[in-house]
């Protein structure tokens, strides 16, 4: 039996299981309908019509012969999509299986080993993001075996996507209850279903994993974070939320200059005042300062000051001050900052903690995990007393690892962490994500204060900068499909540190549409880097949507394989679509290693028309058409950075404020076009009150201003770069108007 969903992407269903079928006849081999330890043999009925909020279907069911559950595959008519769904028939006990990836329910179990002979493209690739912190990615070929995960967590990952040598993908991923359902990976098999750590479920409990087809991983990718919002109705808080998102910010979590040490000759509440008025004294408008966890006591205490440089798991007595670190109090360490608003750590709670006696809770062994919001409510009522702004759950991971009985039932992780969220949107808190899994990242579909999240390993910790580099550009194409500002992760400048990484790290924080975290000792701070990355009055000047890996990038492995990643990001204009492309050397190695840049790889940032190219870092413009490339030479960690600025009608190009990271960031400039028809000038709004602005772009011919200020356009007739000077009066704006020449 055969049932199709749009642009030919099919279910086969058979008394062998069900194969997918998208051009290729079997991507990943015979998936079987497993109940427990035993594989159920299928039981087809007649296909039947189907509509629901994803749109209509053809939908074939698959009966349980022990009339538990039931099972049925659905091919959407107008989205490449199939749908697996399950539902208990009755309420099920004694369901865990004793690993998590090994599902109670499973559908499909696929076993790519027993594709059918020429089912798949040999040369095809695959991308997952396991379910740990960070949704680390790991890479495999089409056996989807043997995939590189972290040792500390199950080897489980969605979403799943596996690629042709030609970019056409299918992806794997859970469009509902994204806590309670798993793919496990590895041993041969892809395990999709009910993770084995679920002792019952009530009767009616259901799930549903999508199959989604699309020209590249990327956009599988997209479509299904698009699926989810629409579903759930998200609404995200903006882009500029609060003083964590709008103005560079000071952090003093891991990797941190701060993080358990302190100034020579001052105590951790000094250090950190010192750090911050270096800062304000050198002209960067800090928003708001974060307080990492050496500040609360924990079942065991850290020392400070130790060449010791390890994350212990060890979870949190109280969320109050320790007297030996801040005696003062929290609400004294914030009038000696300004007083500037703080963001504040969380973590997971020690089942030994006094509150644990007082509120509801899970208990498993030694963690505790608040079982109603109450707890919560406690600590942000402490946030709203002490001027805490963001509210940092860090370490959500141990939360639902740590804490068994979170994972016996389901919609417990998911009422946990909607609790959390309610309870911070009714003080006005907002909240930053920490160590989260895919499936943290993808419920915040159904939250509203979760204004950044973590999308890469602590900077300085466990793997190399462009390691990590690599991991931030992939994980971000999740978060930029769920609609999420991903937050590199506070990062250091001081060059005795990290050498001359400081400044692609203050880009991808820029690049990233969340924090730029400042995290360099007293004195040790470069400020021009910062200053990079906003406006004289700290507003961030950021890209539309965050920075991410290509599709090809994405299944290269680049931060293990010597190869070249790309990622891009871009702005949105009145006039177009400003792209901002970096090009790194992630791999360890010594050895150059060379690659293009193809504009018509660069997804949604791809031009449709003809582009200047601007090297930001050698300050020079190439024309080029919307099927240009250009190379790149780089060893390890070395990377490139180019603006692709549109040339609109006139033969002019403008490139932006180029002083900046995000030269045509829309805090910056926005680039209106032409006007009513009567007239062939540009018009160009410039912002930033009181400043002084250098706009740069490209013309054939020398444009004029035509604004009446009577300033010049320098103009180079042989690179065909344009300048000029822009004074932006004390309201905040003004226009310019450029005619051609």
């Amino acid at each position: 039996m055969r049932i199709g969903a749009a642009n030919g992407l099919a279910a086969i269903i058979d008394d062998d299981g069900v194969r997918i079928e998208w051009g290729d006849p079997d991507w990943f081999g015979p998936g079987r309908l497993t109940v427990g330890a035993t594989t159920v043999t299928i039981d087809r009925r007649e296909p039947a019509g189907h509509t629901d909020d994803l749109g209509t279907a053809t939908e074939v069911e698959v009966a349980d012969p022990g009339g538990r559950v039931t099972a049925s595959v659905r091919a959407y008519h107008d989205v490449p999509m199939l749908v697996f769904r399950l539902e208990a028939v009755a309420a099920l006990d004694d369901l865990a299986t004793g690993a998590y990836d090994r599902p109670s329910v499973g559908w499909p179990v696929f076993r790519p080993a027993d594709r059918l002979d020429g089912g798949l493209d040999p040369a095809a690739r695959a991308v997952a993001f396991q379910c740990c912190e960070f949704a680390f990615p790991t890479g495999s070929g089409p056996s989807l075996d043997n995939f590189f995960v972290l040792p500390h967590r199950p080897p489980t990952g969605w979403p799943l996507l596996l690629a042709r040598p030609d970019g056409r993908a299918v992806m794997l991923a859970p469009l509902d209850s994204f806590h309670d359902q798993t793919i496990g990976l590895n041993g041969g098999t892809v395990r999709c279903g009910w993770h084995g750590d679920l002792e019952s479920v009530p009767a009616g409990f259901a799930t549903e994993l999508a199959v989604i087809a699309g020209d590249d991983v990327r956009g599988c990718i997209d479509t299904w974070g698009a699926l989810l919002r629409r579903r759930a109705g998200t609404v995200r808080p903006g882009r500029w939320p609060d003083a964590l998102g709008s103005k560079p910010s000071y952090w003093t979590d891991n990797g941190a200059a701060y993080w358990y040490r302190t100034e020579p000759g001052l105590d951790p509440a000094g250090s950190v005042v010192a750090a911050v008025d270096d800062l304000v004294a050198s002209g960067v408008p800090i928003g708001s300062v974060q307080l990492d966890s050496w500040w609360y006591p924990h079942a065991e205490l850290r020392p400070f000051d130790t060449d010791e440089w390890v994350v212990p798991p060890t979870a949190m007595v109280a969320w109050e001050p320790r007297p030996d670190v801040l005696p003062d109090g929290i609400q004294a360490l914030r009038e000696r900052l300004h007083p500037l608003p703080l963001a504040a750590h969380i973590r997971h709670l020690s089942s030994t903690a006094p509150i644990v006696a007082e509120v509801p809770v899970h208990i498993d062994g030694p963690y505790a995990a608040p079982a109603t919001s109450e707890a919560y409510e406690r600590w942000l009522d402490q946030c709203v007393a002490w001027g805490i702004e963001t509210f940092e759950h860090d370490w959500l991971v141990e939360v639902y690892f740590g804490v068994r009985p979170l994972r016996a039932i389901p919609g417990r992780a998911r009422a946990w962490q909607e609790g959390i969220d309610r309870a911070a949107r009714e003080r006005g808190i907002t909240l930053q994500w920490c160590m989260g899994t895919p499936a943290d990242m993808a419920q915040t579909v159904s939250l509203t204060q979760v204004t950044s999240v973590r999308t890469s390993g602590d900077h300085g910790y466990i793997a190399t900068p462009g390691q990590l580099w690599a991991w931030f550009c992939t994980t971000n194409s999740l978060a930029r499909a769920l609609g999420l500002m991903p937050f590199k992760d506070v990062f250091r400048a001081d060059p005795e540190i990290v050498g001359d990484h400081g400044e692609p790290e203050a880009l991808l924080s820029a690049l990233s549409t969340g924090p730029v975290g400042l995290g360099d000792r007293v004195g040790r701070f470069d400020p021009t880097l910062a200053l990079r990355t906003c406006r004289a009055d700290g507003t961030l000047i950021k890209p539309h949507v965050p920075i991410a890996a290509t599709s090809r990038s994405m299944l290269v492995s680049a931060g293990s394989r010597p190869v070249l990643m790309t990622a891009e990001s871009h702005s949105d204009h009145p006039a177009g679509r400003w792209a901002y492309v970096m090009t790194m050397r992630c791999s360890p190695g010594t050895d150059p290693v060379r690659g293009d840049v193809r504009l018509a790889e660069l997804g949604e940032s791809a031009p449709t028309g003809d582009v200047v190219v601007w090297d930001w870092r050698a300050g020079t413009a190439l024309p080029m058409g919307a099927d240009g490339h250009w190379s790149a030479s780089l060893v390890q960690e070395e990377w490139t950075f180019h603006v692709v600025a549109p040339v609109l009608a006139g033969g002019i190009a403008v490139i932006g404020d180029v002083s900046k990271f995000v030269p045509a960031g829309d805090a910056r400039i926005v680039v209106k076009g032409h006007g009513d028809g009567n007239s062939d000038a540009m018009r160009v709004v410039v912002k930033g009150a009181g400043e002084r602005v250098t706009i740069t772009g490209w013309a054939r011919r020398a444009p004029s201003r035509t604004d009446g200020t009577g300033a010049a356009v320098d103009h180079d007739a042989v690179t065909g770069v344009w300048s000029t000077v822009v004074d932006v009066p004390e309201r905040g704006w003004t226009s310019i108007d450029l005619r051609p020449g």
